[in-house]
């Protein structure tokens, strides 16, 4: 029976649930909680101990056992490897911490991933570890230890409370998406608003003046800017015929947007949808109505997802770097946590182009 001090839980719902274990885990070890040379207890013990799946616990042992911290004898156990027989690891002069969004893979398949595969890229190359926590668990002092440098995803109201609390309870924090409270918050963030304007400009420049717009989450500060973006581009550019509908980054939302757009009197005759999910939907919805893209109607999407090239036709779409993200929030947060100030890093969204955009036929049928 193990009587060391119990772990907060760890949600089963989060993708990064292995990574928290792990997290806790190393905590417990920095911390003196387990001995040098000591053996851990099995992992399905310690599965039942964090209250989540033996697959589970096993990821977060390799990954302890992948830094150097533990230590698999074949027939006997792990164990705890002493400090002095660690790799090196620079130092820092406040822990780290990633706080990721429990949800994070019913919010968005593409996105995440590949941000955290940018973040840890550049944490090992640089020779810094950074736990990374469920933010759910902002508010449990003792997995953040004071001081501590936090990097933190912002995507609605309630994460900006989180931040917020983090900064006034005197941890030094960095938000991941553009941060504009009234606390002193650097932020990186990708410009989505100037990524659509350039599709918008675009569109522009192939004869379309009519041109629709699919939003995404109303609350999602993302699905903000890029919406700020297009109403922007259009003012910009005095056109009167934009149209706006739809609420969501997935096919169903681009679909449905689509379709109210699509069978007014004036239709546009381009969309631009702010997911390239939602680009599929629109597509579907074109087909539907009897519209070929891109002779019918042009589509942009938002994010280059992995899916858009091998849309038919393939998609031309706003480049989301979102490897580059994670890569420069650690970056960032390392210099946080070793005493620096730290300014606004923002990173540009650029026009893909590709099959699915082509000038306006009717505009050009109109100037013969």
């Amino acid at each position: 029976m193990i009587k060391k001090t119990s772990p907060a839980k760890i949600k089963k719902a989060s993708v990064v649930k292995h990574r928290e274990v792990a997290s806790a885990l190393r905590q417990e070890i920095v911390s003196g909680l387990w001995k040098s040379d000591e053996r851990l207890p099995g992992e399905l013990e310690l599965a039942r101990r964090f209250e989540v799946a033996h697959m589970t616990m096993r990821q977060a042992i390799a990954n302890l056992v992948e830094e150097g911290v533990l230590l698999r004898v074949r027939g006997k156990g792990t164990y705890i490897v002493p400090k002095d027989q660690q790799p090196a690891v620079s130092r820092t002069l406040h822990p780290m911490a990633l706080l990721f969004p429990s949800d994070s893979q019913r919010l968005d398949p593409y996105y995440f991933p590949e941000l955290l595969e940018g973040f840890q890229r550049a944490m090992e190359e640089a020779g810094h570890r950074a736990a990374i926590f469920s933010d759910e668990i902002a508010d449990t002092a003792h997995l953040l230890e004071p001081g501590s440098a936090i990097a933190c995803l912002l995507f609605e109201d309630a994460q900006v409370q989180m931040i917020e609390r983090l900064r006034d309870s005197g941890l030094r924090v960095l938000s991941i998406n553009r941060y504009s409270g009234r606390r002193s918050i650097p932020s990186v963030y990708i410009d989505d608003a100037m990524g659509i304007g350039s599709a918008v400009d675009h569109l522009v420049g192939l004869g379309h003046e009519r041109i629709g717009f699919v939003r995404g989450p109303a609350t999602n500060f993302d699905a903000m800017d890029r919406l700020r973006g297009f109403r922007d581009a259009v003012k910009q550019h005095g056109l009167r015929g934009a149209v706006e509908a739809g609420e969501g980054f997935n096919e169903a939302a681009g679909y449905a947007g689509a379709i109210q757009m699509l069978t007014q009197s004036h239709r546009p005759t381009a969309i631009i949808c702010a997911s390239d999910l939602a680009a599929l939907g629109a597509i579907k919805a074109a087909r539907d109505l009897g519209l070929s893209v891109p002779r019918g109607l042009s589509i942009v999407g938002f994010g280059d997802f992995s899916v858009a090239d091998y849309m038919l036709p393939a998609l031309t779409t706003v480049r989301q770097a979102r490897l580059a993200l994670g890569r420069t929030a650690a970056e960032s947060l390392i210099e946080l946590a070793s005493g620096k100030d730290i300014s606004n890093v923002v990173l540009s969204a650029d026009l893909m182009l590709r099959d699915s955009t082509s000038e306006n036929l009717s505009a050009l049928m109109a100037a013969r």
